[in-house]
């Protein structure tokens, strides 16, 4: 059984997707703060993250990836961004990994339909690879 780490603030998201995740199979952990996700990170390895943007700073999440990447040195840990800060922030393009800027599997925007969710999360689950799409 995957263990999927959910690192978002919102609560109700979090109960959610917990439960759709947990129908589909998946252990899930998750934490409220950048914090408290990169300690559970180090703590209990989770075998994929879903990380929001927008906790206690408005690109907080984009900080958490770099990181992951780059201090946690945890570059085959798929990462995929799901969040509602091109809508909030009014941003008009959309965010794709980069191995420059961006160091993560998929960005997905808040509102993705929920079967949308489970089925990148198997896809990238079922990726064997060392290196991230995007590595930094």
């Amino acid at each position: 059984m995957s263990t999927i780490l959910l690192i978002d603030d919102d609560p109700d998201f979090v109960d959610g997707a917990r439960i759709l995740l947990e129908d589909e199979g998946f252990e899930v952990e998750s934490a409220g703060t950048a914090a408290e996700g990169l300690q559970k990170v180090r703590d209990s390895e989770p075998d994929l993250i879903v990380l929001d943007v927008m906790m206690e700073t408005d690109y907080e999440g984009f900080e958490v990836a770099r990181t992951i990447r780059e201090e946690l040195k945890l570059t085959a840990l798929p990462i995929i961004i799901l969040s509602g800060v091109r809508a909030t922030k009014n941003i008009p393009y959309h965010f794709a990994p980069d191995e420059h800027y961006l160091p993560i599997d998929i960005f997905l925007d808040k509102g993705v339909q929920p079967q949308t969710l489970v089925r990148m999360i198997r896809e990238t689950l079922s990726e064997q690879r060392d290196t991230p799409q995007s590595p930094l």
